[in-house]
């Protein structure tokens, strides 16, 4: 997966909230709210910071987005390596992710309301690891949340004309012990299924395009990190993890 799916749910799927698998929840491509609008409107580079806390570990780092824009047509490239290419017509937009696992096609309207679902999609993953294997199965689904005209989070403000984004992964992980492990008694209280509910935001700027995203997590079992249960009341959370992105101007 590229450099925007973050965890279990993602922020390229954040950024390609604006060119789901699914279009808005009318389904008639109407809406008062050009999405367009809100991408790039211009060639540019963007600098963004990406801080990541899990627990007592806090890790920072920064990266770059070279855009280029022609015509209606976006690319994105990370690191010289094309990450993102969004094509938009009178009435849709398409965007294809590309990582080394293959591509990634999306299509949504480009007019929307205030409420519209802009992706709705299953993911399905699993892992192999000294455990045993890990199985991931979510619905994912974004909708547009609001339009505001400030966010503001950390040290990091935002004022113009914004769109808020929220995004719901909503499904289970199984933990499959390996059956040694279960009969030395090592880690069987992982084994089996654990729901998930996780939470994030997106924002875009007009004529910016993405600005923020904001991924904050309640852990009810400090041994699942990645079981997270954000309609879990706070005096539930164990401990502190968070996965923020901000677009540095």
């Amino acid at each position: 997966m590229n450099k925007k799916y973050i965890s279990l749910v993602v922020v390229a799927l954040l950024l390609s909230a604006c060119g789901g698998s699914s279009s808005s929840s009318k389904n008639d491509g109407k809406g008062s709210i050009d999405l367009v609008e809100y991408l790039p409107s211009k060639s540019m580079t963007k600098t963004f910071s990406s801080v990541e806390r899990d627990g007592d570990d806090v890790d920072t780092s920064h990266y770059e987005e070279l855009i280029e824009v022609k015509g209606n047509t976006i690319t994105t490239t990370v690191n010289s390596k094309l990450e993102e290419k969004i094509v938009f017509s009178d009435t849709n937009i398409t965007t294809t992710s590309f990582d080394e696992d293959g591509n990634d096609i999306d299509n949504s309207f480009r007019y929307v309301d205030l409420g519209d679902t802009l992706l709705s999609k299953k993911i399905t993953f699993s892992e192999n690891n000294d455990l045993g294997k890990i199985s991931t199965d979510l619905d994912f689904t974004c909708k547009l949340k609001s339009k505001e005209s400030k966010f503001e989070k950390n040290d990091h403000i935002y004022t113009g004309d914004l769109l808020k984004i929220e995004c719901i992964g909503d499904g289970e992980i199984v933990y499959d012990i390996k059956q040694t492990l279960l009969d030395a008694g090592v880690a069987s209280d992982l084994n089996g299924s654990h729901s998930i509910y996780n939470t994030s935001y997106v924002y875009l700027k007009k004529g910016i395009g993405e600005v923020a995203s904001i991924d904050d997590d309640c852990v009810t079992n400090d041994k699942l990190s990645m079981v997270v249960n954000d309609k879990a009341k706070s005096t539930e959370c164990v401990k502190k993890k968070y996965e923020y992105e901000f677009y540095l101007p």
